[in-house]
This record gives C-alpha cells, sequence and structure tokens, in this order.
C-alpha cells in the first residue's frame, strides 16, 4: 500500500485526533464526574444547567427571606404570649381591687404600684426587637415603639413584607399602635391604676371588661401571627421540595452514568489504539514501497 494522497494521509491523522478528543472527554468526565465541562459539550444542557443553576439561587433567597419572616413571626408570637399572660396576672389585681370594701388603702395603692410594674414590663414587650429592629413599630423598625410615661407610640403604620416565593408577598408586621395589640392596652392599665389609687372600686370592675377586651384582642393578633407563621412554614417546605427537584434534574444534565462511562471509555481506548495502528501500518508500507 503507497500513500501518495495526501488527503488519504490527512483522513488518518484526523481519525487518531478525533478518537484522541474522545478519549480524553470520556476521562475528563469520569475525573470530574460531570458530563458537562464547557459549553460546548451540550449547548442545548448547558442552557438548561443554566436555568436550574439561577432557579436554585433564587430558591436560596426565597429560603433565606422565608427563615427571616419565620423568626420575626416567632418572636412576634412570643411577645404577644408574654403579654397575654401579664394581661391575665393584671385582671388578677383588679378583680382583687374590685372587691376594695375589703382592702385598706394602703393595698389598694400596692396593687397600684403592682399595675405600674406591669405597664413597665407591658412597655418592654412593646419593644421587643429582633436582631436589633424592633418589630411593633411598623417601619421605624430601628425606633423603640414605646416611650415615656405613660408610654406613647413612637413608630407607624408602615408595613414589613417579605418575599417569601415567586409573586408572593406577606406582611409580618402588626403595628403597635393597632388596636388589636397595645393602643388601648396601656391606657386601660393606665386607669386601673388610677382607680386603685382613687379606692374607686365600682370603676376597678368596670376596668376588668376593659382588660378582658384587650385579652381577647391579644389572643387574636396571635392567632393571626400563627396563620402567618403556618404559611410561611407551607412555603419553606414548597421551597425545600423545589430544592431537590432543581438539584435532581441538574445532575441528571451534569451527572455522569460511571458505568457506561468506563464502558465508553474502553471502546474509546479500542479505537483510539486501533487507528494509532492503521497509521503506523500506513506509514510502514509506504516507506517499504519507497525503498523498494
Amino acid at each position: 500500500m503507497r500513500i501518495t494522497d495526501n488527503l488519504q494521509a490527512a483522513a488518518l491523522q484526523q481519525n487518531v485526533q478525533t478518537s484522541l478528543t474522545t478519549l480524553n472527554t470520556i476521562q475528563q468526565e469520569i475525573s470530574s464526574g460531570k458530563q458537562l465541562n464547557s459549553p460546548s459539550d451540550d449547548p442545548a444542557g448547558t442552557a438548561q444547567d443554566l436555568a436550574l443553576r439561577e432557579s436554585l439561587l433564587n430558591n436560596a433567597q426565597y429560603e433565606n427571606d422565608a427563615n427571616n419572616a419565620s423568626d420575626f413571626l416567632k418572636t412576634t408570637d412570643t411577645a404577644l404570649s408574654s403579654a397575654g399572660s401579664l394581661l391575665s396576672q393584671v385582671r388578677q389585681i383588679a378583680v382583687q381591687g374590685a372587691n376594695g370594701g375589703f382592702l385598706s388603702q394602703d393595698n389598694l395603692n400596692a396593687l397600684a404600684d403592682q399595675v405600674d410594674s406591669a405597664i413597665q414590663q407591658l412597655t418592654n414587650i412593646a419593644n421587643t426587637n429582633l436582631h436589633g429592629k424592633y418589630v411593633f413599630g411598623g417601619a421605624q423598625t430601628q425606633t423603640a415603639p414605646y416611650a415615656g410615661s405613660p408610654p406613647t407610640y413612637q413608630g407607624d403604620e408602615g408595613a414589613v413584607v417579605a418575599n417569601i416565593g415567586p409573586g408572593q408577598t406577606l406582611t409580618l408586621n402588626s403595628p403597635g399602635s393597632n388596636q388589636s395589640l397595645f393602643g388601648d392596652t396601656f391606657s386601660a392599665l393606665q386607669t386601673l391604676k388610677s382607680d386603685l389609687q382613687a379606692g374607686d372600686s365600682t370603676a376597678v370592675s368596670n376596668d376588668i371588661t376593659a382588660i378582658d377586651t384587650r385579652i381577647t384582642a391579644t389572643s387574636a393578633a396571635q392567632a393571626a401571627v400563627g396563620a402567618k407563621t403556618n404559611q410561611v412554614t407551607a412555603v419553606t417546605q414548597n421551597l425545600q421540595r423545589l430544592d431537590t427537584e432543581y438539584q435532581s434534574a441538574q445532575s441528571s444534565i451534569e451527572g455522569v452514568d460511571l458505568t457506561q462511562a468506563y464502558v465508553q471509555l474502553q471502546s474509546a481506548q479500542n479505537v483510539y489504539q486501533a487507528s494509532l495502528v492503521s497509521v503506523s501500518k500506513a506509514y510502514q508500507y509506504s516507506l517499504a514501497d519507497y525503498l523498494g
């Protein structure tokens, strides 16, 4: 066999190069565990992979926001629970004070002091903060919602909103001046304190009704927070499910079936060796013809 045709020689060399490229590609896939090591490996697969990466990044941001929202709501729930317990204690004080005929004024004044202490405790609860941000101040998260004596509201009615999913927003806060929270509670406690100091048992009896109203309102606010917490929990679970689906799809695009890859590797090695042998034999025949 005489190789005189340059095209034939180039074709043999190209076969060697092609088989070597295939061999190197398979070896790289096995080494990296990925079949997408460069965009040229699979342009369509690369586009899908990039889209999945973007979805995972967006999902991670939503999950972070949802976790922050959950922390905010849990902090709010704890504060409202504390407020409800405190109001229940104040109610017991009012019940004692309503039996004024059996108590001295000194006793009533002592009860008034307990109410004053409760007002201070409630102020601390109303000024609850999470990582330095006040949860009951509306959009004024850097300012303590209640200050002064009697405590007055320093915040606004602005909303704290979280983006917890694609097209899903959730208003997290309940501004402290809202009727269902602390708006009327401080005035109710101040009135009770004054009525106790005045020794007016009839007025104190009426104060019990006002306190009951505040307890009910606080419970309703806590229930609303609980509903939002459940919503965030459901969204978080869905985001986690999407994470699993995205990662599975990404793995199917990027990942290598090692069993199949090793079969392909053996085949590629055989093809490469065969192409080398073909070139070697061809040039041996050519040289022999030349010397002959």
